[in-house]
This record gives C-alpha cells, structure tokens and sequence, in this order.
C-alpha cells in the first residue's frame, strides 16, 4: 500500500488514488518541476514498486495479481504535501491499468514526539480490479503519530461498495529493527454511519497487516501478512480470494 513528510506521517498515509487524471496530473507536474528546481525549500520523490497482490484493508483490489506502481511525491517544508500514484495488473491480457490516487494534506508537528495529520485522498479503480461496482471513493482523515506509534481516523461519503457514509478507524506502529529493516503493522475497522451503508449491515469489518522492510542497497523488499474479519462482502467483488494473504514486493526510488 513512500513519501517524504515526518516520519509518523509517512507511516499512516499509504494509499493509492485517482480522478480526473489529466487535470490532476498537470498540476502536480508543476509543483514537482517546482520543487526540482528548489531543492532547499521543498521535497520531491519518486518510487517505483512491484507486488505479488494489490491489497487495501485486507481486500484484493487487484483481482488476486500482480501489480506495478508509480508514486511520486512532494513535500514542503510548510508541512504541506501531496501525492499521485498509479498502478498497472497483469490481467489475462497483458499489463492493464488499475488504479490512480490523489492525496494531499498538512502535517504538523505538535511538541517533540507527536505529529499531526489531516488530508484528502481520491482513488478510482479499472474494471480489470477485484471490484464489481462501487470503483471509486473518496476520504478526508485526521491522525496522531509518534515514533512507534500513530492512530487515523478516515471518513467517506461514498466508501466502495456502499450505499452510505462509513468510518475507518486504524492503529498503526512501526520499529526500526536495525539500521535497514523496518516492522510495521496496522490494526483497523471499517464501520458504517447510518443505515444505508453495507446494504444494512452494521458490523465492524476488521483488518491487519503485519509487514517487514529490509533495504538492499537501493532496493527494499517487501513482505505483508494482510487478513481480513469474516462478514458481508462490502466491496460487491469477487470474494473468492484468501481472507488470509502474503504479499510480496520490491521498490526502489528513482
């Protein structure tokens, strides 16, 4: 699920986005040639990375295949940032597009030890993902993070799937093992508001995510343990894959 921000705030914001590419696109080229050409006032990163799997909250959006992804990123010292990523599947018919994401927020610092952290993020999702209906949503959060630890809250008005707002919730943590891998993991729960949502289900739909880090010169390799709580399938998909995953993946920065 890789941007230059604080450190807590990289570790709570992984997503992936889309929407009116063309438009969105222009704008950031702009700001990343601005931050390119300012390199002492303002951040700009680029990773690419390939996975075994695309999977959000313990859900497959890539059909159970492998991906490619694009990231960029852009951070000013202000403590604004956005971000673009796009993702091709290796469908049955080749390498297909995904996904593309927009994320943009401000993170500040509250004292020495905590990080604040509030945005938007747009995705929008092919119909070569494991999605029936419902491919696009859109999400505002706020969040706490520390050194190891870090909590978000994400509201959406119209979340995959559904048929009404929903909350995420999530706790996220991460430790430094040594100098070149890193453990992080992410406890969450996706929860309805009001009665249209989950076609009137009102369970909490539990996630995990258990992942190492380990750098290898300019490569790091990735490896996720992803599950997901039995219960209603809210992303009006093919639910035919492993509730229980193993994700594996490589990335480097350009």
């Amino acid at each position: 699920m890789h941007v230059t921000a604080p450190a807590g705030a990289r570790a709570s914001r992984r997503r992936r986005w889309a929407g009116n590419r063309g438009c969105v696109t222009s704008i950031l080229a702009v700001i990343w040639l601005a931050a390119a050409a300012s390199p002492g006032h303002a951040r700009a990163g680029a990773v690419v990375s390939i996975y075994s799997d695309e999977r959000f909250r313990g859900y497959s959006l890539s059909d159970g295949r492998p991906v490619g992804i694009l990231d960029l990123s852009y951070d000013d010292p202000q403590g604004f940032y956005g971000a673009l990523s796009g993702s091709l599947v290796a469908s049955r018919e080749g390498p297909r597009p995904l996904s593309a994401t927009i994320n943009a927020g401000y993170a500040r610092r509250l004292g020495s030890r905590l990080t604040g952290d509030v945005g938007i993020i747009h995705s929008r999702y092919s119909h070569y993902s494991g999605l029936a209906s419902g491919r696009a949503y859109t999400e505002v959060y706020a969040g706490l993070s520390g050194k190891h630890l870090g909590t978000r809250l994400s509201i959406s008005p119209d979340y995959v799937g559904t048929a009404g707002w929903t909350a995420h919730g999530e706790i996220n943590g991460q430790v430094d093992i040594t100098s070149e891998l890193l453990l992080d993991g992410t406890l969450g729960a996706l929860l309805p508001i009001g009665g249209g949502a989950y076609r009137g289900n009102s369970a909490a739909q539990w996630d995990v995510r258990a992942g190492l880090a380990q750098r290898v010169g300019r490569l790091t390799l990735h490896a996720a343990l992803t599950a997901r709580a039995r219960g209603p399938d809210i992303y009006a998909g093919r639910d035919h894959h492993h509730r229980i995953a193993l994700v594996i993946g490589v990335s480097t920065g350009l």
